[in-house]
């Protein structure tokens, strides 16, 4: 009797003249998965395991549709832009997928069918460029331009939507901005879900996680302080703060003080680009400090707050 079974994958026999096709793509720096012509898995490399979370057998013989994020976007890529009977179609497109964990990103995917020399569909091929980190950053100078061009927002009020927007993006509940004179460390700003700290308020530097990032000489970060050289911080026993990134503020071209971003709880680890994103968060802040500064509202070394 004929068996019901779909066929065996058969990409991975594919070849171009001697060259295999996998051969192609395999070190590939982005994330390519092969498919027939049914959607069914037959190769990805060692580039989309890491980006989407798989091993290297787990997806073999399996649909495609549980890599799209919407399945609405599975349809329509079947039907219509991923369709081995297209011709003439810009196979350039974004496109979210979504994890083994589950969670979703955005992409800039290249895809589309292969095919021999005389025009016959061996399978189908994507290549996928994660983008949701360059959007993300996109997203946030936009947003930090309307705010810096709010004139309905004080300098005051412009930092401190700064902060609440620093926080929405590192996912931490509280932000400062600080004030550093030699060991005293004065808050100038303060936006938090937590707890308000007074402007003026001044805590010794050394009690503070920001004096190992100024120790450091650029940006810091930490996602579970107890498991981390701030596990016997003075700061971690004053204010059992689990997650810390910080970074100097310049002002007029010199040290300030500085701008930090924290919360009680643990967060995913901190990526690369984190320690990039909130320098730029300084700089947005530094040049809204600058016009204070300008306009004589800044504190100086006599200055005393209250």
């Amino acid at each position: 009797m004929p068996s019901n079974e779909p066929p065996a994958p058969r990409t991975k026999d594919v070849s171009i003249g001697d060259i295999r096709i996998p051969d192609l793509f395999r070190d590939l720096p982005d994330a390519v998965i092969i498919a027939d012509e049914t959607q069914r898995i037959t190769w990805y490399n060692t580039a989309f395991q890491t980006l989407f979370g798989y091993s290297q057998q787990e997806l073999i013989g399996q649909s495609a549709e549980q890599l799209y994020a919407a399945p609405q976007s599975y349809e329509k890529q079947r039907s219509a832009g991923f369709s081995v009977a297209v011709e003439d179609l810009d196979h350039n497109y974004e496109m979210r997928y979504k994890r083994k964990d589950g969670t979703s990103f955005l992409t800039r995917t290249t895809g589309g069918p292969i095919r021999d020399k005389e025009g016959r569909v061996m399978g189908l091929f994507a290549i996928i460029r994660d983008i949701s980190q360059t959007r993300a950053i996109e997203d946030l100078l936009h947003r930090l331009f309307d705010i810096s061009t709010d004139q309905a927002l004080d300098q005051s009020g412009k930092i401190l939507a700064i902060l609440k927007l620093g926080c929405a993006h590192f996912k931490t509940d509280s932000a400062l901005v600080s004030w550093v004179q030699g060991e005293r460390y004065t808050i100038l700003y303060s936006y938090s879900d937590l707890v308000d700290i007074p402007r003026g308020t001044v805590f010794p530097l050394g009690d503070t996680y920001c004096s190992e990032m100024l120790n450091s000489g650029g940006p810091l970060a930490c996602h579970t302080a107890k498991q981390s050289q701030f596990g016997t911080h003075p700061c971690y026993d004053l204010f059992l703060l689990e997650t810390y990134i910080g970074v100097p503020l310049i002002v007029d071209g010199e040290i300030f003080g500085t701008l930090n971003f924290t919360s009680p709880e643990e967060r995913h680890p901190f990526e690369a680009g984190d320690l990039e994103v909130i320098k730029m968060f300084a700089a947005w802040v530094g040049q809204q400090l600058n016009f204070e500064k300008a306009t004589n509202q800044l504190p100086t070394e006599t200055t005393t707050l209250t």
